[in-house]
């Protein structure tokens, strides 16, 4: 399988609707291609956030009767008996159809089901929307983040030197992002890495604030982009972006909003021009 491939596959192996042969084609891939699997977690992280975003709602009960009232009619059933909390319903003998009369009250529950499903998405994805570009961004970043904590893989290139860690960053990417060491403000360089982020490849400088990582990611700005600070809070971390008249420049860590302010400042004066 190529890349194009498993991009079309991905939502379907991911809800486990592929065949068993397709899905060992599809993991041996990711085992081999690290950018298909780069998109592999991004798309799970985006799909756990969802789970965790998303509001779930009991269906009233009000809701249910109309909604079997709705299936009696379309039927042209008749309430004759009840039987505990269930409806019996019976056709008169000269309007009964063959099909239907046979069905088993299981599959009207059935339709039942997917009836109040439809009504429940009908109702509730205009509100839901498309999600915005930030959030998603802001869940790969995540996902980044924590990856490079859980897979031992926090550098490519391991040093506290901004002059070996630039040169090897500048060989690998189609520009030269900023480096600078910031030991005497309490923010150690301990080293950067490759990354793969908003569908391009991106710097990923590493620094260390006392027990704590800070990822700043780096990649060019796009005419058009915005240039104001943004900060976000989610799932226990702090997000926070800014841009120069070059770069994008996203931190993200588990220290303290404060302490990325900090951060951002002192990378900001170490790259002003002297």
């Amino acid at each position: 399988m190529n890349c194009q491939e498993i991009t079309d596959l991905m939502d379907a192996y991911l809800d486990g609707e592929l065949d068993p042969i397709t899905s060992q084609k599809i993991e041996q891939h990711l085992q081999e291609c690290r950018k298909c699997e780069q998109a592999y977690e991004m798309h799970t992280a985006l799909a756990h956030a969802i789970s965790r975003g998303v509001p779930y709602y009991k269906a009233p009960t009000e809701l249910r009767q109309r909604v079997q009232s709705s299936l009696r009619n379309e039927i042209g059933a008749r309430p004759t008996a009840t039987r505990g909390n269930q409806l019996v319903v019976a056709r008169p003998l000269a309007e009964r159809r063959p099909v239907l009369s046979d069905m088993p009250w299981n599959w009207l529950g059935l339709a039942a089901a997917i009836i109040l499903a439809a009504i429940i998405v009908s109702s509730w994805l205009p509100r839901l929307g498309a999600p915005k570009t930030d959030q998603f961004l802001a869940t790969q970043l995540i996902a980044s983040h924590v990856r490079s904590l859980m897979a031992n893989h926090l550098t490519d290139v391991a040093s506290s030197d901004q002059h070996t860690v630039k040169p090897w960053l500048d060989a690998k990417l189609d520009f030269a992002a900023p480096v600078v060491d910031l030991s005497a403000e309490g923010f150690p360089l301990i080293g950067g890495r490759l990354d793969y982020l908003d569908n391009h490849p991106v710097a990923a400088l590493i620094y260390q604030r006392r027990k704590h990582f800070i990822n700043l990611f780096i990649w060019p700005i796009t005419p058009g982009a915005s240039k104001g600070e943004k900060t976000i809070t989610r799932q226990g971390y702090h997000l926070l972006h800014w841009v120069d008249q070059d770069f994008n420049y996203w931190g993200v860590s588990d220290v303290s909003d404060s302490d990325l302010q900090t951060f951002k400042q002192s990378f900001e004066q170490q790259i002003l021009p002297h």
